[in-house]
């Protein structure tokens, strides 16, 4: 099989696993697949489309807790992040570094604990203990609009998504997504996340797929359209404590996390999940 090495240097290949010298950052195989060194990352897709894709903590992370020490929903509305707290009943809004815009509205008048918020494209939908779903413009005025999953999900949800066309709320035990029209009207449908899922059942769509977090252990999971998972499924790490909401903010994932009261963003990049030295060298593992 033909190798290419990125930097120099030779490569050997043994059954699934190609052994790449200390100067070498890629590896090329005859088939243009291209996988990058452990400790070396390619945040552009289209340099090396057909490379291992992983996330990683990446980009910032800001503190919410001098608006509200428990974060329970994250929305992204093209340019702000709005943040959704418990102590507070209100929602707040940041600029895409994080920084509190010093805008804010209450939810009290309509519910008390705004689990989850999305952002339909024109409108905020906060989802409040109870199990009803609020309707609220950019400036935080309800519009008189509400809707209750309550019959399928119960009374809380620790996950709500919008696909561009229907709303998602997921079943704080059962694991299922329950899919709703944008009047709030049940379809008769739902997906089955519990195959993975054992906790919260956090939920986000990307566009294309859907990301869900256990709320301990902090483990995501990538999903089809249809519900198939897709075998994709990463750590976030020891720095988040318990995951209560995620959004997808256009580039990757945000995540509220209620013990360190912090929203961290994970990044999709391009390498190899695990690299490892064998014999001084470094190795990658391919299928």
């Amino acid at each position: 099989m033909a190798i290419t090495l990125g930097g120099g240097g030779s490569a050997s290949q043994i059954n699934e696993v190609i052994l790449l010298n200390n100067n070498s950052n890629t590896v090329t195989l005859a088939d243009g697949r291209v996988y990058l060194k452990g400790g070396v990352f390619e945040t552009n897709p289209s340099t090396y489309p057909l490379a291992s894709l992983l996330m990683q903590q990446a980009g910032i992370n800001f503190s919410v807790a001098s608006q509200d020490t428990i974060p329970l929903g994250i929305a992204w509305d093209g340019t702000h992040y709005w943040v959704s707290g418990n102590q507070t009943d209100r929602v707040y809004k940041y600029t895409s570094a994080g920084v509190y815009t010093g805008t804010n509205f209450s939810t009290a008048n309509e519910m008390t604990t705004p689990y989850n918020i999305v952002w339909d494209g024109s409108y905020l939908w906060v989802f409040g203990s109870g199990g009803t779903v609020f309707k609220y413009n950019s400036a935080g005025v309800y519009q008189n609009v509400s809707w209750s999953s309550a019959t399928q999900t119960g009374t809380y949800s620790y996950g709500m998504t919008w696909d561009g066309t229907h709303f998602w709320i997921t079943h704080p035990t059962t694991f299922l997504a329950y899919k709703y029209n944008s009047s709030g009207v049940y379809q008769n449908a739902s997906i089955d996340f519990s195959g993975q899922i054992t906790s919260g059942g956090t939920l986000t769509w990307d566009g294309t797929y859907f990301w869900v977090a256990n709320q301990t252990g902090g483990d995501v999971f990538k999903y089809s359209s249809s519900g198939v998972y897709q075998g994709s499924s990463f750590s976030l790490g020891s720095s988040v404590g318990s995951v209560y909401a995620m959004s997808w903010d256009g580039t990757g994932l945000a995540v509220a996390d209620i013990v360190s009261d912090k929203v961290w963003q994970f990044r999709e990049v391009i390498g190899v999940p695990s690299a490892t030295s064998l014999n001084g060298q470094n190795y990658v593992r391919v299928a």
